[in-house]
């Protein structure tokens, strides 16, 4: 994968793969590449896979909830400038983009966003059609095969592949991929009593919650005897960027508990 330039207050530069905040009124790294605007970090990680080499990304990534994100004037100028804009649809810019009148309707890209390797590929792969960067694309999706083979490896060796687990249905995907068995799903809202009762009668081997918005607490608490840990989605915390980041991150998080 190619390195990254986050926004300069972030410190983070590597030398030739260029992500930039809208805020720094930069849309070009001067090589005449063209524009990416992606609205989080993780469909910029997903247009950085697809072969993008300069990529604007609107939401901040130290956002708590990057998806929250709104559209503030300064950003139309970039949007402007665009090639093609990268959105997943649930973000609560999605409306203004969709039907602003100062947006061309034909940059839209709308992906799916998920951890399932066959739905990566396929939003990568579309991306990549747009930019003319498909053999990038597969070299790149490579990483991505790689840390999940790495992962499942992990887990064989903890004797946790296969296990029954409790999971975030935002976490389902990454869990499932990685060879556990989301055996009982929950959130996105919090759990109701009923929920809980019946939860705690589950023979569940961990709890897996969401970090961007953990609803799992009270499953702790009636399961106090289980593993507990938080997975990512959204690249940009605990030093992520790509979606191999993440994938790596999340293992490392389970293979500790």
């Amino acid at each position: 994968m190619k390195g990254l330039l986050i926004k300069s207050c972030l410190c983070i530069v590597c030398p030739t793969l260029f992500f930039v905040s809208c805020r720094s009124g930069k849309t070009s790294d001067n090589t005449g590449k063209p524009v990416v605007v992606a609205t989080t970090g993780w469909t910029a990680a997903y247009a950085e896979m697809a072969g993008a080499e300069n990529i604007v990304v609107l939401a901040p990534f130290e956002m708590a909830h990057p998806s929250e994100y709104e559209l503030r004037p300064g950003d139309i100028s970039v949007i402007a400038d665009a090639k093609i804009i990268v959105y997943a649809g649930y973000e609560v810019m999605t409306e203004r983009l969709r039907k602003g009148q100062d947006i061309s309707q034909d940059k839209l890209l709308l992906i799916n966003t998920d951890y399932s390797y066959a739905i990566i590929e396929q939003s990568v792969m579309t991306i990549a059609e747009k930019l003319g960067t498909e053999n990038l694309a597969r070299e790149n999706l490579q990483d991505l095969k790689r840390a999940y083979d790495e992962g499942r490896d992990a887990l064989r060796e903890k004797n946790m592949l296969g296990k029954p687990v409790m999971a975030h249905r935002f976490q389902s995907s990454v869990v499932r991929e990685l060879g556990l068995n989301p055996l009982v799903l929950f959130g996105p809202s919090s759990p109701e009593a009923a929920e809980i009762a019946a939860a705690s009668r589950e023979q569940v081997f961990m709890i897996i919650d969401n970090i961007h918005n953990p609803v799992g607490q009270p499953f702790r608490e009636v399961l106090p005897d289980r593993s507990y840990v938080q997975l990512l989605n959204f690249p940009g915390r605990e030093d992520t960027r790509t979606l191999a980041d993440v994938v790596r991150y999340n293992v490392s998080q389970l293979i500790s508990e």
